[in-house]
């Protein structure tokens, strides 16, 4: 069944409305765009193809040389490589991108060491990744992460963390997973005349007439223990280079 709100939406909206997407391109229009100029290089690290790469365009509009990398071959991938052990030579970028990848990796700490190996130093690193998330892309769904360890597994890599910003709160959360409830209606075995209703009425609630007030009601949320995930800006710092990963 094709999304309502990509259907009968403007895009922005509906871009809004899929929560677990928009704190992400928010965060690298605001963050990371405006630092990308002509003569730049950019990496974006664990990609995906290019359906997946929601911001290819506006990336290339900046001017900015981007470079793309992924696990898996395919159109929009400029290097197949494991982002545990990127094939560039030290101090190859300007900016890392790294976008709901770090989940994905068996070895962390050896990831965000590669793609600050790879930046020049005074560098930027952009990343993205989940606290609280559905599995998914099985069996590749390793970690969820908490800001204080992201912290802490950039500071071991020679990154100064500049800013780091959640997903969302409670109810951004809250309204996710109401959404998630259509993914799961979906993979039961119901009658036709029983299901498609069913799943009718929870695109119409859950995806418009409970989401939005619920994002609405994330600004009183000012503590924020609990979010989709975090968005995180570092810097390489020139004194501090990044060490090698082990062996």
């Amino acid at each position: 069944m094709a999304s309502l709100g990509k259907t009968l939406l403007p895009a922005r909206l509906h871009e809004r409305l899929q929560v677990e997407r928009w704190h992400v391109h928010e965060f690298i229009r605001r963050q990371a765009m405006p630092l990308m100029r002509r003569g730049m290089k950019v990496l974006d690290a664990g990609s995906g193809r290019e359906p997946e790469q929601y911001l290819r365009q506006e990336l290339l509009a900046t001017g900015a040389t981007l470079h793309t990398c992924d696990f898996c071959a395919g159109p929009g991938v400029d290097f197949v490589a494991d982002v545990s052990a990127l094939p560039f030579e030290d101090g190859s970028y300007d900016i890392v991108l790294s976008t709901q990848v770090l989940e994905h990796v068996r070895e962390p700490q050896r990831v965000v060491a590669e793609m600050a190996r790879v930046l020049k130093p005074g560098g930027h690193l952009f990343l993205t990744t989940p606290q609280s998330s559905p599995m998914h892309n099985l069996p590749y769904n390793f970690f969820n992460f908490t800001h204080l360890g992201l912290r802490l597994l950039f500071e071991k890599a020679g990154l100064s963390v500049k800013q780091a910003e959640p997903q969302g709160g409670h109810f951004t959360l809250l309204a996710y997973n109401l959404h998630w409830t259509m993914n799961l209606l979906r993979r039961k075995r119901m009658p036709w005349i029983l299901g498609r209703p069913l799943i009718l009425a929870c695109q119409i609630l859950f995806g418009f007439v409970l989401k939005a007030p619920l994002i609405w009601l994330d600004r009183f949320d000012t503590e924020v223990l609990n979010t989709l995930g975090w968005n995180l800006a570092a810097e390489k710092t020139a004194a501090f280079p990044a060490p090698a990963p082990e062996a």
